[in-house]
């Protein structure tokens, strides 16, 4: 879902404001009552949200409303934007509706899950019998049919090409790709999941087997541990690292070397350079967090935030906080101290060559670029730069009202909010033109704005 800015703010520093050239355009009725449901397509040119019509629910996609139902729930788009769909109930049965036509009602459903290409949907289903479900895929039809699908789990290669997911069969597991079922284990690990590697060719997930934990890679079994944790593939697939804990120490094993042992591994934070031939991961070792980078660990801290490398992997940034402070350590040198470092928002420039994020000293946020602070306002996010580099846009809130701010000058038009796409970033068509969602007296628009 995307985010929103909102809340009321103070005077903000004065700066130069630019009358922008821009154009926006309707794309549907936005009463506050529909916000909470609101998805925003990967282009950020569509929306979706459910409204309530006569004691019933009906998706609204673009302004235009689709048939009601008792209930409506989980409403995506496909990657590519370009189609829509949404579960649906009538009743006691559910429906997936995928543009606008509803497909054969089963008694319960999970989310529609796209494939990232855009050209296949999946989701889990319970058959009438109330003990089994199937996974459906279109185009294709019903699978097999489980006692259980591992946490609703459905996972598509990149390409889009495969798909895979876990499955129950009487009192074991086993892992279905492409139809295939893989031999019975014990148990899947659910921190692991089952992971793809970036061109689709390979597959990893972690098995339980004779109460020992193995990471399973290409349908072979690599070594026994007491637990597993996380797992990760390089760009080009040919690395594979992942978390394992053995006597109750924790280590990185990468390309089946182990990595010196800690107390604890970050999760969600075993990172591949883009060219993979970088690893960074966040571990614990006597109360005090530290960013291991090859192999080596750096200074410690009482946490760990966001870890980023820039485009050509070059560069490593991340945040780190002491006590009541935070701040960015950019190649292992500590940036300026502030209370607070946006959750997830470093962004480096797409040649790699500046770094950008956003903090916050009081009430006041403001955005750093280039080691320099950005005025303050009261809240600012979606920090972007533009593709050639030269420029960086955000959005920010001065007088109560949502604006644009490129290179530190405001632009003219006002909003009441600012929207844009899940990952929090303005979106930009050339080097010059950006977009984004505005919203003003109940209305949504597609607002598209020039860097002079």
């Amino acid at each position: 879902m995307g985010g929103t800015l909102i809340g009321l703010v103070g005077q903000a520093t004065a700066q130069t404001q630019v009358n922008r050239k821009y154009s926006e355009k309707l794309l549907a009725p936005f009463p506050a009552a529909v916000r909470d449901s609101v998805v925003i397509s990967p282009d950020c040119r569509r929306i979706g949200y459910i409204e309530t019509v006569d004691n019933k629910q009906a998706a609204v996609f673009d302004g235009q409303r689709e048939q009601p139902f008792d209930q409506v729930a989980e409403l995506t788009f496909s990657p590519d934007s370009r189609h829509r769909a949404y579960a649906a109930r009538d009743g006691k049965q559910w429906s997936i509706v995928v543009n606008g036509r509803a497909q054969p009602p089963q008694l319960r459903l999970g989310p529609p899950i796209f494939s990232p290409n855009s050209k296949r949907l999946a989701y889990t289903a319970l058959m009438p019998d109330g003990e089994h479900v199937c996974v459906i895929e279109l185009p294709g039809g019903p699978g097999k049919q489980y006692e259980r699908i591992f946490e609703g789990r459905l996972v598509f290669s990149p390409d889009g090409s495969r798909l895979a997911y876990g499955a129950r069969q009487q009192d074991k597991w086993l892992v279905v790709v492409d139809g295939q079922e893989s031999p019975l284990y014990d148990f899947l690990g659910s921190a692991t999941g089952i992971q793809f590697s970036p061109d689709g060719a390979r597959l990893a997930y972690a098995a339980l087997m004779d109460n020992k934990w193995r990471v399973v890679v290409d349908g072979k079994p690599q070594q026994a541990h007491d637990n597993i944790g996380e797992v990760a593939f390089s760009a080009d697939g040919k690395r594979i690292a992942y978390s394992a804990q053995d006597g109750g120490k924790w280590r990185v094993i990468v390309d089946g070397k182990p990595h010196e042992a800690y107390d604890a591994i970050g999760e969600g934070t075993l990172l591949f350079s883009p060219k993979g031939e970088r690893l960074v991961y966040v571990a614990q070792k006597e109360g005090k967090w530290m960013v291991v980078a090859d192999g080596q660990p750096g200074r410690g801290f009482d946490s760990i935030g966001q870890i980023a490398f820039s485009p050509n992997g070059k560069h490593l940034a991340y945040v780190a906080r002491d006590a009541s402070a935070e701040m960015v350590i950019l190649d292992q040198r500590p940036q300026r101290i502030f209370d607070r470092i946006g959750d997830g928002t470093l962004a480096f420039s797409p040649d790699s060559s500046r770094l950008g994020y956003v903090a916050r000293v009081g009430r006041a946020s403001f955005v750093v670029v280039d080691g320099k602070r950005n005025p303050r306002y009261d809240m600012v996010g979606y920090l972007t730069f533009s593709p050639d580099s030269r420029n960086y846009v955000y959005a920010a809130i001065a007088e109560g009202r949502a604006l644009t701010v490129v290179n530190q000058q405001q632009g003219m038009h006002r909003y009441d909010s600012i929207w844009t796409v899940p990952e929090a970033r303005l979106m930009f068509e050339d080097r010059k033109t950006f977009r984004y969602l505005g919203v003003k007296q109940d209305k949504i628009y597609l607002v598209e704005e020039q860097i002079d």
